[in-house]
């Protein structure tokens, strides 16, 4: 039977004070649970790997982890369900986001720091490793970004090359590519959205042109190593990867080493100068909105990312790759339609959106609006060409 004091929340101390949650606990193990795309507390927590907590009986702290598997999950919802009721689990959390598992007397869980970071990156897309294919394709201006990387990419890298892709996700890139005729190695911090991408593949016929390696953007120099300098005719990261990186500057030399001579290298980038955003918040003197993606790493609720993102404008991306490379073709997307957070208008468009599509394209294309896009695309070649 439930009683009042079993059903009393603990409170988790945040950098903007206390904040009331409902809680399961076993021994020194307690989990909490957060709405869908609602909880920046969740960020905050996950970010060091460490939570201070205040119980009924007092304060206690120790290490947290996002629980990421489907199995552990599902019994912890099923603990709250048996605690709260199945009601009021459904109002609290429809549908349920993250599921945070706190060790009470324990340091950061995996490590502090940049370690406890990306811990935490890998098991966020570990968790929506199964559900991103419907994310990005259930979405249009999501279907629209993916479209436009690859348009840009087919423009613009050469014919059946060997590519690297940093930052597969689910492949919905790589596969297109690979039936194009390329030969890819994708790289990616999931495990699980690896195995996403050989299954994808191997239902398709083109698994004998791809091969994956589990690194994330900062450890492409392991990559150099195993492949050897001048491996790839074209190396690409899109919407992602680059931007989940809080230091990009060792990148540029590593992967200008990759790169054969008339090589290309390709960015899809989070833009920190939003037009849409700047422009519609600004009118309605929504100023942490119009400027939300200005913060290191971008403010929660300006972000559409699970985890923590590190916007760039057109002129801050190409400044730290300035030394080995050369810009060569930018593209904003979108520019004129909403980002793909605000689906409400985008769908108000829908009848006409194939039209506004190839409009915004054309424009995307344009200095200046190309560096006011939701995200950009950057295509840059090596500033000096090697030798045989």
């Amino acid at each position: 039977m439930k009683t009042q004091a079993n059903l009393e929340p603990l409170r988790l101390r945040t950098s903007t004070g206390l904040v009331p949650l409902a809680y399961v606990r076993e021994g020194p193990r307690v989990w909490l649970v957060a709405q869908y795309g609602a909880a920046r507390w969740a960020v905050e927590i996950l970010r060091t790997g460490r939570a201070e907590l205040e119980l009924p009986e007092g304060a206690h702290a120790g290490g947290c982890r996002l629980v990421a598997e489907s199995l552990h999950r599902a019994a912890v919802l099923d603990r709250f369900t048996e605690k709260y009721g199945a009601d009021q689990v459904a109002r609290w959390f429809r549908p349920a986001g993250r599921v945070v598992e706190v060790v009470l007397g324990s340091v950061a869980q995996g490590g502090t720091g940049a370690t406890a970071y990306f811990e935490w990156l890998e098991a966020e897309f570990d968790s929506i490793a199964a559900d991103y294919d419907r994310h990005i394709l259930g979405n249009r201006i999501n279907r629209l970004l993916r479209d436009r990387s690859v348009a840009f990419m087919r423009r613009h890298l050469p014919p059946a090359g060997r590519l690297l892709e940093i930052g597969c996700g689910s492949g919905t890139e790589t596969l297109e590519l690979l039936a194009d005729g390329h030969e890819i190695v994708a790289v990616d911090i999931s495990q699980a959205m690896l195995d996403t991408v050989v299954t994808k593949a191997r239902g398709r016929g083109l698994e004998a042109r791809l091969r994956v390696v589990k690194l994330r953007a900062g450890e492409l120099d392991r990559l150099l190593a195993q492949e050897g300098p001048r491996a790839f005719d074209g190396i690409y990261s899109t919407y992602g990867a680059l931007n989940c990186e809080p230091d990009l500057t060792p990148l540029p030399p590593t992967v200008a080493a990759l790169l054969r001579p008339g090589g290309l290298f390709v960015a899809g980038v989070f833009n920190r100068w939003c037009g849409f955003e700047m422009g519609v918040y600004g009118l309605l003197m929504r100023p942490r909105r119009a400027f939300g993606r200005w913060g290191r790493p971008v403010a929660v609720e300006a972000s559409r990312f699970c985890v923590d993102a590190f916007a760039y404008s057109v002129p801050e991306f190409c400044r730290i790759f300035s030394h080995h490379f050369r810009v060569v073709a930018v593209e904003g997307a979108p520019v004129l339609l909403p980002p793909s957070d605000l689906t409400r208008y985008v769908e108000m468009i829908a009848r006409r959106f194939r039209t506004l599509d190839a409009v915004d394209a054309a424009i995307g294309r344009r200095f200046p609006f190309s560096w006011l896009g939701d995200h950009f695309l950057v295509g840059m070649e090596p500033s000096i060409r090697r030798g045989g």
